[in-house]
């Protein structure tokens, strides 16, 4: 009788779901959300969560960590150190955000001469999950699936680790480091979990389990620096429509202020309008009293007299009502002078902003649609990356190697040809 073997890996290193792109990513793996001829949607079983793995984790950290955060922000004096959106506070902090775990019982050959047991494998990984659940409590699960359409029939597991006792920030956080130990490693997936396993192995298949061998435990990766790049990749575009977000919300406020300024050039206009009006009224007295013209020779009233009386008086009059419109004029003149430039250039700095704000926005979008180029591209590395990895449980290391290093020395041939022409 055939000894079967037992596997349990834990994501690290550039495998880590440190990042809403890797757990969208990890969400398009588990739940077969593209196109692929290699691939059936019909043959996965989902045991825990629903078909949307990122809501089932955001409802595991409401579940989780609502209450702690509104713990946190009635200490906080300050609005700004107040936690709205944990969740997306995680994202952006570079720590693991959620953990995967994928179980595995049997190899490609022993599934292939036993076609018939795969089926079964939804009662054994269905009592794995229990005990993982059981084993480790700290490890809360979001989302469980089984995998059918594979060489092997294997689970994905996706969890949060929650810890708690934490004297900074709020009591309880988000901490891989706290939960999934060196201990867990050893005593749960490789201790606890692998001995249950090894009591139920023979009711599930009618098998029995291989002896325990040192090995990695832990390791997803295979072809890390093809993965690294394209994500670097990716995480340098989000940021980058982060920043061109940001752009388009500064040119914004600026088109904002620039119109309120317009509005009030338009305003003091109407308001020098009718100043203006003031210097008219001037005008018309001036003219009614030159309409008017002196007073009449009155009696025997000399010459000289009549002078002193009459016509001095009268010409003074006129004279102070001409200096006042000529003063007028002078102000309303400049005042206006003046506020043409500032209409004139608050309609270029209105015109600027929105011809900034246009361009902005189209390469915003030109960014979305990389974006989503980069999404594609790290999901079919992953994809790459998980064969690779069962390819090598079938070959020595010494011959794994020489693989790599053949498909290296293939692929800079080929570049140096491509460049060559």
């Amino acid at each position: 009788m055939e000894r079967l073997s037992y596997s349990a890996h834990l994501s690290q290193k550039n495998s880590a779901i440190n990042s809403k792109a890797k757990l969208a990513g990890v969400a398009k793996h588990n739940l077969r959300k593209y196109h692929s001829n290699d691939y059936d949607k019909e043959n996965i079983v989902i045991l825990c969560g629903t078909d949307k793995l990122v809501h089932d984790v955001k409802k595991v950290y409401r579940e989780q960590f609502s209450e702690v955060v509104e713990e946190y922000n009635k200490k906080q004096t300050r609005e700004e150190r107040k936690i709205h959106d944990y969740f997306e506070k995680t994202a952006k902090s570079n720590k693991d955000m959620a953990v995967e775990l994928i179980f595995q019982i049997g190899d490609k050959e022993f599934w292939d001469k036993n076609p018939d047991k795969r089926r079964r494998m939804d009662l054994a990984f269905k009592e794995i999950l229990e005990l993982l659940q059981k084993f480790s409590s700290n490890l809360v699960v979001a989302n469980a699936v089984i995998h059918y359409d594979e060489a092997s029939p294997h689970m994905h597991v996706v969890a949060v680790p929650v810890a708690g006792g934490f004297k900074k920030g709020m009591s309880k956080q988000v901490s891989k480091r706290k939960v999934c130990t060196k201990e867990f490693l050893e005593e749960v997936l490789q201790g606890k979990i692998r001995e249950c396993v090894d009591n139920r192995i023979f009711v599930w298949l009618g098998e029995f389990l291989k002896s325990k061998q040192t090995g990695r435990n832990n390791d997803l990766s295979v072809v890390e620096y093809k993965v690294k790049k394209e994500n670097e990749k990716y995480e340098k575009a989000v940021k980058d429509v982060e920043v061109m977000n940001n752009e388009i919300l500064k040119k914004t406020v600026e088109k904002q202020r620039a119109d309120k300024k317009l509005e009030e050039t338009y305003k003091e206009l109407k308001e020098a309008d009718a100043v203006a009006q003031w210097g008219i009224k001037d005008i018309r007295e001036f003219e009614n009293k030159v309409i008017k013209g002196l007073e009449e020779h009155k009696g025997l009233m000399s010459a000289k007299s009549y002078r002193e009386k009459i016509v001095m008086p009268f010409l003074a009059g006129l004279n102070r009502i001409f200096k006042r419109i000529v003063k007028m004029a002078k102000s309303c003149f400049a005042e206006s002078i003046e506020l043409k430039k500032k209409l004139e250039q608050a309609n270029e700095d209105r015109e600027r902003l929105a011809e900034v704000n246009e361009t902005l926005r189209w390469r915003v979008k030109c960014m979305d649609q990389e974006i989503d180029e980069k999404a594609e591209r790290i999901c079919e590395l992953e994809e790459s990356e998980f064969m690779l990895e069962y390819f090598r449980r079938f070959v020595r290391n010494e011959d794994y190697e020489r693989i790599v290093e053949m498909g290296k020395e293939e692929r800079e041939n080929s570049q140096v040809k491509f460049y060559g022409k």
